[in-house]
């Protein structure tokens, strides 16, 4: 007997918690909603008993049949992922015997312990062993963790050969070819972005440069000040950023606060955490300059919807937004160094000032990246599957 589509249960692996703000939950609440909407039962494992109430108002509702967490007395061990990975073991060989197929988000270790052929699938959406950029600030706190885990887990490369994997862009898939010499698959899932929900609204505009993506150390904000204080001396323009807050945010937000402080633009500064969605497009729709100072990464979603909403994007070249969502350069612009950068935000300012930039290049690009093609990509991935 067949089952029909609303019968199908499908089991999504997820090792960080998602009632949080930040890019890789807003990633994953989309995905349940895509698979809510084709009418699949949703069974979830993470260590964390979920806060739908957070999720609610930090994103949308979603609805999950079943979840399977840790216990309690395990949680303080999950530090490193791939031995976070293994102390979910009865609960992951659970919820694989109750479903049909299983998106395992990022994927490594639970592969092993799968049912006879049940059915598999890895959504690599994090970054494939990139080179590592020294954060400028840290606390005891992070030199601690980190020690644990290189101590328990030395080696990063746990993605199995015999399993398909889907990347979350080709700067993603080709990493996974060239350092760890996988196989993933042609068919590249890019997150879903809400570019119905953000639009161009020149009458908004403020001038205002913008800072996206939670407010933590390996998100490089440092730099990106410093990219503020050098092009944008010369002008009124003030500079927000806007993401999730994490354990070291409020530490790191003083860090940040004395280095602008030292570059003269602390008043010219804001910080917005945790933003609900309507949070996130209001400042980004009232923003006109979008810097991102990370490298190195994969495709960031922020950047998508500043391209809706007819932001330009200002980037390191050596990472997956120049590469794919600005296709090198031709829908926003890319740097190699802090004094580059700091050159052409002025350059940006001042082509803006005399409405020399059109904005409509970049709303076109981002539908590229948009809530109905990742629903069509994801269909495509199912039939594959045979789901």
């Amino acid at each position: 007997m067949i089952k029909m589509i609303k019968d199908k249960k499908i089991g999504i692996v997820v090792m960080f918690k998602i009632d949080s703000g930040g890019g890789g939950p807003r990633v994953v609440v989309d995905l349940i909603k895509a698979l809510n909407s084709f009418g699949y039962k949703i069974h979830f494992l993470t260590p964390w008993k979920l806060n739908h109430e957070k999720i609610e108002k930090l994103f949308e509702p979603i609805k999950i049949e079943k979840e399977y967490n840790a216990p309690a007395y395990k949680l303080k061990f999950f530090v490193e992922k791939n031995f976070s990975r293994k102390l979910m073991k009865k609960e992951f060989i659970n919820m694989a015997e109750n479903v049909d197929f299983i998106i395992d988000v990022d994927g490594g270790v639970l592969d092993r312990y799968l049912p006879e052929n049940k059915k598999y699938i890895i959504w690599r959406i994090s970054g494939i062993d990139s080179e590592t950029i020294k954060e400028q600030w840290k606390n005891w706190k992070m030199v601690v963790k980190r020690f644990i885990k290189k101590t328990i887990s030395p080696q990063e490369k746990t993605l199995p050969l015999n399993k398909k994997i889907y990347a979350v862009d080709e700067w993603t898939k080709n990493l996974m070819v060239e350092k760890w010499h996988l196989k993933p698959e042609r068919l590249c899932l890019y997150p879903a972005v809400k570019t119905k929900d953000i639009s161009y609204k020149p009458f908004l505009k403020k001038n205002q440069a913008i800072v996206l993506g939670r407010i933590s150390p390996n998100k490089m904000i440092e730099e990106s000040i410093r990219i503020f204080a050098i092009g944008a001396n010369e002008n009124d323009y003030k500079l927000k950023i806007v993401g999730g807050i994490t354990p070291d945010s409020e530490d790191y937000k003083e860090y940040l606060e004395n280095i602008a402080k030292e570059e003269g633009i602390l008043e010219r500064l804001e910080f917005i955490g945790n933003p609900s969605f309507d949070e996130l497009r209001k400042n980004v729709e009232e923003s006109k300059i979008l810097i991102e100072a990370q490298r190195n990464i994969s495709l960031t979603m922020t950047s998508i919807e500043c391209l809706a909403a007819g932001v330009v994007v200002l980037v390191y070249k050596n990472g997956g937004t120049y590469k794919e969502v600005l296709d090198n350069g031709k829908y926003g612009v890319g740097f190699e160094s802090i004094e580059e950068s700091g050159y052409k935000l002025n350059k940006i300012i001042k082509g803006l000032s005399i409405n020399k930039i059109n904005p409509e290049g970049f709303i076109k690009r981002a539908e590229f990246f948009s809530e109905d093609k990742f629903r069509e990509r994801l269909k495509i991935i199912l039939k594959e599957n045979e789901i």
